[in-house]
């Protein structure tokens, strides 16, 4: 059985942390209600805390759980940079903003879509436009998508994914499988049919902090993708090499382009391009820290449990509570050794986009 007083608690646990530990530092906080409770019936928040200069020209964001689960690790970073005052409160020349739990259903809930079944980052597109194809999904959807679930779907995920890399390479694997679709609502990697309540939130938050901003840094935290620990910054969008000379001043060997097999295809609805295209006329720099956690294939299989779980399964089952430990283990790291190496990249990003605002 899922255990969903612990489930709660992990998540009021995260929250009260970064709030006690915003409130110690002298961060101003504001905290935004979900619609819908979380387990045991709790009430959900995204909180936006913030310190420096409002009115200045330069600004700073750190967000986690764009993709819910993974904000845990995200969390523990937010809340440790507050603790060691690692951004200054008493700038005059930066405001600095964080958003804890951008999809905070999500986070309570142990998944990485929010309460529609949607990516995050699949929603931030134009939906007065054609959705966007991804003609390479529907080969994988019956794969990725059973109705039926059995203990042996592991090795057929492992074994399918193996043939597919040797016939079509990896990155159009990952671009086929990871790109989005906006057909099936009950699928993995959704985008949805209109702006979530997550978008139309950070959209709010972004547009009210953005309002006197000439230049801005905004560091989206995630997990599940590269080696485990190890931070890699990412960034998409438009106008891409002036982006990324500028990455690449302020971070160094610690930026990573995307490589270019990953194209558009990947980039579709993605939250930090949508955030500079809203204030396209300024100077906004947003990047994906990336911490690695499994190899690609059992992120994916957890991906693929967790959505048959809450479509085709018995959520409160042993099942269920298994799938939710493959959640916690494909998106969260247990060795505190690698959430101190993760922690020390985050604190050195920072402190570079500090150096440099």
């Amino acid at each position: 059985m899922i255990n969903t007083t612990l489930m709660a608690e992990r998540y009021q646990s995260a929250r009260d942390l970064f709030l006690s530990n915003a409130d110690k530092a002298g961060w101003e906080a504001h905290s935004l209600l979900h619609p819908l409770k979380g387990p045991q019936g709790i009430d959900l928040y995204t909180d936006v805390i913030h310190t420096g200069n409002p009115d200045s020209e330069n600004l700073l964001m750190i967000s986690s759980g764009t993709h819910g689960i993974e904000g845990y690790l995200g969390s523990e970073i937010q809340s440790r940079l507050l603790a060691e005052n690692v951004i200054a409160p008493d700038r005059s020349d930066r405001h600095a903003v964080m958003v804890h739990a951008v999809n905070p259903y999500g986070f309570a809930w142990h998944r990485r879509v929010n309460e529609d079944n949607i990516d995050l980052n699949r929603n931030f597109i134009d939906f007065d436009a054609p959705l966007p194809e991804n003609e390479g999904y529907e080969a994988f959807r019956a794969l990725l998508n059973p109705a039926e679930w059995d203990e042996g779907y592991e090795e057929k995920l492992k074994a399918e994914a193996a043939l597919a890399i040797e016939r079509m390479g990896l990155g159009a694997l990952f671009k086929s499988v990871s790109g989005g679709q906006y057909e099936h609502p009950s699928c993995i990697q959704y985008g949805g049919q209109g702006p979530c309540w997550s978008r139309r939130m950070m959209e709010d938050v972004w547009t009210q902090v953005m309002a006197n901003k000439r230049r801005a840094t905004q560091i989206d935290l995630h997990t599940g993708l590269g080696s485990p620990g190890q931070g890699i910054l990412m960034t998409y969008g438009k106008d891409e090499q002036t982006r990324i000379k500028r990455a690449r001043a302020m971070w160094q060997d610690i930026f990573v382009s995307p490589p270019a097999e990953t194209d558009d295809t990947l980039t579709t609805g993605v939250l930090g391009p949508h955030l500079e295209e809203m204030f396209a006329d300024r100077d906004i720099l947003a990047v994906v820290l990336e911490y690695g956690t499994k190899e690609p294939v059992d992120v994916l299989h957890a991906i693929a449990a967790d959505n048959w779980l809450h479509h085709h399964g018995d959520v409160d089952s042993e099942r269920g509570a298994r799938i939710k430990q493959l959640m916690l283990d494909a998106f969260y790291l247990s060795d505190t050794a690698l959430r101190e190496k993760s922690y020390q990249r985050a604190r050195n990003v920072v402190v570079a986009a500090e150096n440099a605002g």
